[in-house]
């Protein structure tokens, strides 16, 4: 009779152990929403293009300064941007409709827009 109490008690321990470790954990989620990663995105690849045809020291010093006002603009540190991208490279459609967002924010030809030359 006290060997049965024993094994019930092996087993009930045995079974919340097992329970325990194999709790689900939901899958990481970016604190960013996706408009504002492709926001962030298309002022970065303004950022990197208004350095074109620099020399490398002093693209290097405007690119750090330009990144670090974007990312002051956006409220958002660059390890929050950094980590968020990794989240989201898990997900490639998902990335890949914040890409088109984010080209879409550099286009001139927007649906439902005309471009107006400058004069």
């Amino acid at each position: 009779m006290k060997l049965d109490f024993v094994m019930i008690r092996v087993a009930v321990i045995l079974t919340l152990g097992l329970l325990g470790a194999c709790q689900f954990t939901p899958p990481e989620q970016p604190s960013l929403p996706d408009e504002k990663i492709a926001r962030i995105m298309a002022d970065l690849s303004i950022a990197d293009a208004a350095t074109t045809g620099l020399a490398s020291y002093a693209k290097d010093t405007l690119m750090a300064a330009y990144f670090k006002q974007v990312f002051e603009i956006h409220g958002v540190t660059l390890e929050n941007y950094e980590k968020d991208l990794r989240i989201i490279a898990n997900d490639l459609p998902r990335m890949g409709r914040i890409v088109k967002q984010a080209e879409a924010l550099l286009t001139l030809d927007k649906p439902g827009t005309e471009a107006t030359p400058q004069k």
